[in-house]
């Protein structure tokens, strides 16, 4: 969308196209989380279980796992909340161009109604 003198320009089709691909890649997130977390599973034991090493880095394994999984969930709010920002623009500029048709419209039924007597700008 931009703007210049009040003269407004919008890319409807470009929108959808936008708000389509997000659409497409929404469940990205879901599907990278279950990935992550099978990975996570299969090298639990990767550390050790009860020796030395694994006291030392189970905490720090932890972290990193956790913080993995926020940012992979913060991946899926993104999303939404892009998605949901394309929509509500899409939406207001459908409206907009809604509103300014049915102007259009009735100032052309209107028009007869201010005749041609020669006294308005020309």
């Amino acid at each position: 969308m931009s703007g210049y003198h009040n003269n407004y320009q919008a890319d409807l089709v470009g929108l959808e196209q936008t708000f389509q691909q997000l659409d497409g890649m929404a469940g990205a997130p879901k599907r990278l989380r279950a990935d992550f977390d099978r990975t996570v599973e299969a090298t639990r034991w990767w550390n050790g279980t009860d020796d030395d090493f694994h006291d030392q880095t189970e905490d720090q394994d932890q972290r990193q796992i956790e913080s993995c999984r926020k940012f992979v969930d913060s991946l899926e709010m993104f999303t939404v909340g892009l998605q949901s920002a394309v929509r509500k623009s899409m939406g207001s500029i459908e409206g907009v161009h809604s509103e300014v048709q049915d102007q259009i419209h009735d100032a052309q039924q209107n028009a007869g109604d201010y005749g041609t007597g020669g006294g308005g700008k020309r």
